[in-house]
């Protein structure tokens, strides 16, 4: 048991699961899209911020711990010329990956930023060998759902009360990918 806990905490990621950065552009603009950093986390919290009126959904704990599994997540920043614009974060386990965070700044909605992003770690749960791609979302985003919708996901069952510091509630949905 001590083995495979402490596998989740190895510093080199398997292959499937590596990642080079790339360089994306949306609106003639140039960004870089690359693993996050412990240094990306008071950034990562601002977009959350931004987005959810003031709240921070994941604290500076959950960030850390999640980026310190490298056998089993994979947490991407898009870079711009002002610092860090968006987010996404994903765990791979079995054969389900798990899309655990999603974020994309005020300042650079709409641009297909969340869509290129999601498309990526599609591309690495493919990689992964997962048969599914699951995430939870607010039942009020109907902007995400639409997107999610989009890109093949299906609309799974109601969680009552899945937002700790709202208590809003949140639906699972679910991608195959075989």
């Amino acid at each position: 048991m001590l083995r495979k806990f402490k596998s989740w905490f190895d510093h080199e990621p398997p292959a499937a699961l590596r990642f080079a950065e790339q360089t994306l552009t949306f609106n003639d603009t140039t960004y870089t899209l690359r693993r996050m950093t412990n240094a990306d986390i008071d950034a990562a919290m601002g977009i959350e911020r931004a987005v959810y009126s003031g709240d921070t959904p994941w604290d500076r704990m959950a960030f850390l711990s999640e980026l310190r599994k490298v056998q089993h997540g994979l947490y991407l920043v898009l870079a711009g010329d002002y610092g860090i614009d968006a987010f996404i974060g994903c765990s791979f386990i079995g054969t389900e990956a798990h899309i655990t965070n999603l974020a994309v700044g005020p300042s650079v909605r709409r641009l297909g930023i969340g869509e290129a992003l999601m498309r990526v770690m599609i591309a690495k749960a493919y990689d992964f060998g997962a048969r599914q791609l699951t995430l939870e979302v607010a039942t009020d985003n109907a902007a995400a759902q639409a997107l999610y919708h989009k890109l093949g996901f299906y609309d799974g069952a109601i969680k009552q009360g899945y937002y700790a510091g709202t208590h809003k509630d949140a639906m699972d949905m679910w991608r195959p990918l075989d």
